[in-house]
């Protein structure tokens, strides 16, 4: 009968809306519940600045100490400054989501690996804010570093030493570099777009910001960088190893559904 069917997909359609809200919701509380763990795993002034001579002894050794090069050509371009001083403010957190949104609704069936892959990063973060603290370089003005966020906006992150959230030396690794190669890659294994390798400029742009924000070293970027590759190639190995549960039957789709076509 018509009815039982119009009560059939409206009762798939309340599932399926219940089920989004329950993920985008367990993502927020791993985000925050990160940021709370991040905050508790802050290390000693004095320890974060002994490991951020470590690290700028190391780029110098190597030849990968450009941050005053390239903090040199932003603070040269006014209005370049404040397009990257909001990004690194604005864009960390809302892109992720609206990607993992992206997949929650066009590539239900990938979700579970795409969400296992994003707690991988939270939880191997967690244990190395605490072993290795190191101040970013807007730590050190006397080296010429700036703190483009401080200076040329309202915000001061420093600004809430009481704050339960409060890290100032969780620069190791760059979470938003690792968060923007994972929304890139996520997007070229999903997408079957010709273009979908653009998605890689994302990840060089936000590479950029936190250099000339002053708030990472490039061996940041490199360590986070790393670790979503690490947790894309890993996680979908293990995962495999274990028993699948059932899917709801909003998620049992098509594999070939579209995603960003």
């Amino acid at each position: 009968m018509p009815s039982t069917g119009a009560a059939a997909s409206h009762q798939r359609l309340l599932q399926r809306l219940g089920a989004i809200t329950l993920e985008v919701a367990f993502v927020l509380a791993l985000f925050w519940g990160h940021e709370i763990l991040r905050g508790l795993a802050a290390g000693t002034p004095a320890a974060a600045t002994a490991n951020a001579r470590t690290v700028i002894a190391l780029e110098r050794a190597i030849g990968l100490y450009w941050e005053p090069q390239v903090q040199a050509w932003v603070l040269a371009h006014p209005a370049l400054i404040g397009a990257l001083n909001w990004i690194y403010s604005y864009v960390h957190l809302p892109g992720t989501l609206l990607f993992g949104l992206g997949v929650l609704l066009r590539r239900p069936h990938r979700f579970p690996e795409v969400r296992n892959v994003y707690i991988a990063l939270l939880a191997v973060a967690i244990p190395v804010y605490r072993l290795f603290p190191l101040a970013p370089p807007r730590f050190f003005p006397h080296l010429g570093f700036v703190d483009t966020v401080k200076l040329f906006s309202a915000i001061d992150y420093d600004d809430q030493p009481e704050s339960l959230l409060y890290n100032p030396f969780a620069a190791m690794p760059s979470m938003h570099v690792a968060f923007a190669l994972f929304v890139a890659l996520g997007v070229i294994r999903l997408s079957r777009s010709r273009l979908r390798w653009l998605a890689l400029g994302y990840w060089l742009l936000v590479v950029l910001v936190v250099v000339a924000t002053g708030n990472h070293y490039i061996v940041d970027a490199v360590a986070g960088s790393l670790l979503t590759v690490g947790a894309y190639a890993l996680v979908p190995r293990v995962a495999a190893l274990l028993p699948r549960p059932s899917l709801p039957r909003w998620r049992r789709v098509d594999a070939d559904a579209g995603f960003a076509d």
